[in-house]
């Protein structure tokens, strides 16, 4: 809409925010561009009640393995998602999952380092910002652990090595890339026991709360948040000229 009327506005347009939102469709496009991503099942809750739930759940444990993450293909902030460590939870997740989208993803679980990178462009191409390392109390970072205050530690930048920080980077700015973002983004990613990082999801609009992870990661970067903000508006400002 805001194309149409000819308004600019800060992020990537409407097809590139289309494609990020709907987590299968990204990762196939991660996949194709050779970033890891975790594997997965995309599954439609209609296809789910015709093949029969516990013929679909057998195969999907069988062909990923245990644990897994149910989450609804479009959403965030956790809603709906659930670590299934065992097959006799399973059920319970898809239903809970169903409840928020008509169609479930379901990816093998890794196990690692929490982290998410702020990718920004001023000017100079895309950059990503210190990774900001997630630390929920109850290890599971959901909707209560995302925005109560208190029931999550961050450490901006996160606790990585120089090598692998690099590699985060890299692999960030990457999938930032290959969605066609613009402007900012923030990369949704887990560092395995080896290092090596695996990209969950990308969001187009990252959150600005006093809890959200962008301003942190701002503020481990030394930049003054007002003026990147500023900077991001000027530059789509100047776009429609």
């Amino acid at each position: 809409m805001l194309d149409l009327y000819d308004v600019p506005y800060v992020g990537c347009d409407a097809r590139s925010a289309r494609l990020a939102w709907d987590k299968p469709s990204a990762k196939a496009v991660l996949q194709e561009a050779g970033i890891p991503t975790p594997d997965w099942v995309a599954l439609p809750h209609d296809r789910f009640s015709e093949l029969g739930a516990v013929a679909v759940l057998d195969r999907i444990a069988d062909r990923l393995g245990l644990p897994l993450m149910v989450k609804p293909a479009q959403g965030g902030s956790g809603l709906g998602a659930a670590v299934v460590r065992d097959a006799t939870a399973l059920p319970a997740a898809m239903v809970g999952c169903f409840a928020y989208d008509s169609t479930a993803l379901v990816e093998r679980y890794v196990a690692g380092m929490d982290v998410a990178v702020s990718v920004v462009d001023q000017g100079d191409g895309p950059q990503a910002l210190p990774a900001v390392e997630i630390v929920p109390r109850n290890g599971v970072y959901d909707y209560a652990a995302r925005y109560t205050a208190g029931l999550t530690t961050w450490h901006a930048p996160a606790r990585l090595g120089t090598d692998t920080a690099t590699v985060v980077a890299e692999t960030a700015i990457a999938a930032h890339t290959a969605l066609g973002l613009r402007d900012l983004s923030r990369v949704d990613l887990i560092v395995d026991a080896e290092g090596r990082p695996h990209v969950l999801e990308v969001s187009v609009s990252p959150g600005m709360t006093e809890t959200s992870l962008l301003p942190l990661a701002v503020q481990a970067a030394g930049l003054d948040f007002g003026k990147l903000l500023a900077t991001l508006v000027g530059r789509a400002a100047r776009r429609s000229i």
